[in-house]
This record gives structure tokens, sequence and C-alpha cells, in this order.
């Protein structure tokens, strides 16, 4: 089963979005179109899934932090089934949804009927308040190539040269194919299978395609908290703009919102690259504007379309990460 849920269809749009009150949270829509290529001639398309699926495992869907260890929060009387948040195939996260720590978001390694198991950070670090008034949380699906794309929704081949190219884009890139006689998702040169690799929430998807145009068309809940991200301090992360709306780089204003930002001369400031691939365009911020290099222009009105990915390149040599954060753009 998909947890984001997809469908194929002709194209419409290269980006839509409508939001609607379903049950007690909004959903939302997108539609990608996949350009055309070929064998010879593959093309790419970038996108990504600013929307996240309602959870279906049994057992609370939101809950509030009664205590907290530093790989561990446990909701009183949460009903989960124990291993199920954990699964391979199909596996959760929590995000954060009240306090300092809002719109952060952990992914569960192991799970309790009352406990999510986290690893690769320390809780007590995030600021998160326990107890009778500790902060909520919220599970969120998370999608594996197998949920999303399955076998059947690219064009799978024996090789990557013969097949459709998934690249799964974070703070790193990762090159996946569907090998039909395998019956299998592969990564070039090692024959394993890599089905259940997930897909990292917020980070950026492209499709190299080998066959003719198509049009996936995603729905999910509309995010209703802040968006809260961690970027490299040094080199690259692949994310979005964390809604699936339209936002100008002055709004998005990363200047502000992501501490730690160079702004300055081109050879020195930090870079936004709006999209993923040779042609997409990069801006830095000046001090007083978004510039293109060499382009001395003003282009704090460019539109960053819903469903957009950006590249944040940080030019420092610092380790860790450094929290990017969004406010909500519209009314719930």
């Amino acid at each position: 089963m998909n947890h984001l849920r997809l469908c194929l269809g002709l194209f419409l749009a290269s980006a839509a979005f409508a939001a609607q009150s379903a049950t007690s949270f909004p959903m939302g829509g997108l539609a990608v179109k996949i350009n055309a290529g070929s064998i010879a001639a593959p093309v790419s398309t970038s996108f990504a899934i600013p929307l996240y699926d309602p959870p279906l495992a049994i057992g609370a869907g939101v809950g509030r932090i009664a205590s907290l260890t530093a790989t561990t929060i446990t909701c009183t009387g949460a009903g989960w089934t124990s291993g199920a948040l954990s699964t391979p195939a199909f596996p959760y996260a929590f995000r954060i949804t009240s306090g300092g720590a809002t719109g952060a978001t952990f992914y569960v390694s192991a799970n309790t009927a009352d406990t999510l198991t986290t690893s690769g950070v320390d809780l007590l670090s995030q600021g998160l308040a326990a107890g009778a008034s500790g902060d909520t949380f919220r599970l969120i699906p998370v999608d594996t190539l197998n949920t999303l794309f399955g076998a059947t929704t690219l064009m799978g081949g024996p090789s990557p040269a013969e097949a459709d190219i998934v690249v799964l884009s974070s703070n790193s890139q990762a090159f996946y194919y569907y090998d039909p006689g395998a019956g299998q998702w592969r990564r070039p040169g090692l024959p394993l299978n890599f089905g259940d690799t997930k897909i990292p929430l917020d980070s950026a998807v492209t499709v190299v395609r080998r066959s003719s145009a198509l049009t996936l068309r995603f729905t999910g809940r509309v995010p209703d908290v802040r968006f809260r991200l961690a970027v490299a301090n040094s080199g690259s992360t692949y994310t979005h703009t964390g809604f699936p709306t339209e936002v100008t780089l002055g709004n998005l204003s990363l200047q502000t919102t992501l501490p730690g930002w160079v702004s300055g001369a081109e050879t020195n400031a930090d870079i936004l690259v709006v999209g993923i691939g040779s042609s997409a365009p990069a801006y830095y911020h000046d001090g007083t504007q978004w510039s293109r290099p060499g382009i001395p222009l003003k282009f704090d009105g460019t539109k960053i379309p819903a469903g957009t990915p950006i590249q944040i390149f940080k030019r420092g040599s610092s380790s860790g990460t450094s929290y990017l954060t969004q406010f909500i753009p519209y009314s719930l």
C-alpha cells in the first residue's frame, strides 16, 4: 500500500496544489509532470512532496510526551503494536507539534506499546518538555521506494542504463532503479534489494526518465505546524520550501530564517539553487537583496512553485547542523 497516495494520469499541470477540509485535517494534492526521455537521451525531472499521510497503524496517531530519555519518548496509553512503527517495509517518524521544538522530526527505529525509540540524535538536547503539560507529537508514515513507486510506476530494466533512475537527495544523493527480472529496486553495481529504502521526509526526488512523459499525482495531509529542518553547516542539503504553496525568494528569506547564513559577495556567500541539476538557477544574498552570479539584478520577487526542490549550499567548514525554520503561510 502507498503511504502517500499516488496515481497516474494525463498531464494537467507541472505542479498544482489544492487544499480542502477532509475529516478533521486539511488535505492537499500535488501533480508533477515527469518529462519524456529515451534510452539514448534520458531526461531528469526533480520534485519534492511537502505533504504527509495520516498514520495507518493501530494506536494513537497523536499524543503527549509523558517522559523521555536521550533516545526515547513515552506516551501513556498509546496502544501501539510493538515493532509495528519500525518495520522496514512500513516505517514511521514522529513530528513535534508543540513547544520549542515544534516541527522537528525523528525517525522511529523501534517501538513498544507506549514508547518510541529513535537514533542518531539526543532528544534531551532538543528542548522537549515531558509530563502532564509535555509537548505533543504526531506520527507520520514514511514512504519507501516500494510504497511510493512500486514495480510499475516507472520504467524498469535489467540495468541502470535501460531503466528509469530515481535519485534521492537529502544530505547526500543515492541512485536507484527497478529490475523487473529480479523483482527488486537496486542500486547501480549492487545486486541487493533496496525496495525498503526510506524516501527521507522533506527531501528531494529526481526521476531520470527513459520513456514517455507521465504525471505523478500525490494527495496527503497539508502541514499544520511550522517547518523545521536540520541543515548541514557545510556542503549541500536538499529539501523544499516547507509547504505546498508558492513562495518568493524574498519571503523565503533564508538569510534570516537559517542561522549562520552567509550573505555578501557571490564568491563568498552561501548559495540557494532552485531545482536540481546543471540548468537549475543559483542565487545568493548580497546583504541587501537576492542576486544571481554574474547578473546584478534584484531577484527577491522570483517565485518558487509548490513542489520545487531546493539545494542549500553552505560554503563553511563547520561541522554539525543549524535549524531552518519556516512558518505556516496559510490559515487552517
